[in-house]
Order: structure tokens, then sequence, then C-alpha cells
């Protein structure tokens, strides 16, 4: 499915109040303060030269997503980040059986990236923690595997994931 303005706009509503629930609920379960979880709205038009459409149209409408305390962590990098990734800052190549270009727009907080295939411009991947040389992702012991069909179907399993936690915690 292609991402549209409304759609993202739709989901970060509805993230918004997943948030809300989950940062007021956070100190009592676990017995300390959270993090900032948080789907951050873009304040300007960044800079998304090279990027697959999805993250285009996902960019004009939001900054990042931090979600810290979901899991080992969820991010979606900021723009600047994601294009600096096409620079060479992160891979722009997966090696291997699974070969693909690939755009790098998140991250787990168990060193994991999240990765928009430049190929196809929607099949999502998550990359575990391995070696990279030249941009060129070179699979480890844990082979990178697709988690979703689209951006649509990653922001979605964000959404899933926080309401889950939200409802473990009630």
């Amino acid at each position: 499915m292609t991402v549209t303005g409304e759609w993202i706009c739709g989901w970060a509503g509805r993230m918004d109040a997943l948030c809300s629930t989950f940062m007021g609920r956070f100190a009592s379960a676990f017995g300390y303060p959270p993090g900032e979880n948080c789907v951050a709205r873009a304040a300007s038009s960044a800079a998304v030269e090279g990027l697959p459409d999805d993250l285009v149209t996902f960019y004009r409408h939001v900054e990042q997503v931090s979600l810290p305390d979901v899991g080992s962590g969820l991010f979606v990098h900021p723009a600047g980040r994601t294009v600096d990734g096409l620079r060479g800052d992160l891979p722009t190549r997966i090696g291997g059986p699974r070969e693909d270009s690939v755009v790098v727009f998140g991250s787990d907080g168990g060193g994991a990236l999240f990765a928009l295939s430049a190929t196809d411009g929607s099949t999502v991947y998550r990359l575990p923690p391995s070696r990279v040389e030249g941009g060129v992702y070179t699979a480890g012991a844990v082979p990178p595997e697709v988690v979703a069909p689209d951006l649509a179907g990653f922001l979605s399993l964000l959404e899933r994931e926080l309401a889950a936690v939200n409802r473990a915690m009630q």
C-alpha cells in the first residue's frame, strides 16, 4: 500500500493516543520513569532527495519516531540521518542470498536496522547486527528478514506493538 499524507496523519494521531496511555502507565508498571516515547511531527520540510516515495511522504508529516521503552526500543530516524545514510553512513546494499539496494530508516535498541528496499520501494527488512563494509551489509548467523510488505505495514507493526504493551500494563 502506498502511504498518503492522510494515512500518515491518522496513524500519527493513533500513535499519539497510544503513547499518552503508555507514558501514563509506565512508571506504576515498571517502577521507574519512561524515556521519551513519541511521534515527533515534522516542523518543516526536510531534505529528502534520493528517498523512496513512501519515505518522502512520511517525512513530510513526521520527523521521527522514538519508542525507547517498547521492547528493546523502536526508532524511525530523522530524515537527515536517513539521507546521510545514503551517503555512506549506513548500509545501502544487502549482500548474499537476499541481494537488494536499501535505504536504512530506523533501528531497534538491540543494534538491528530497519531498511526499505530501494529496488521495489516497499519491502521493509530488519537487518540484525552484522558486518558492513563499503556500504554493503553482509548477513551473519542471523539473516535479514522481511518484517513488512511496505512502509505502511511497518508503521502498523509499531502501532500494534505499542497497543500490545499498553494492554499488558492494564
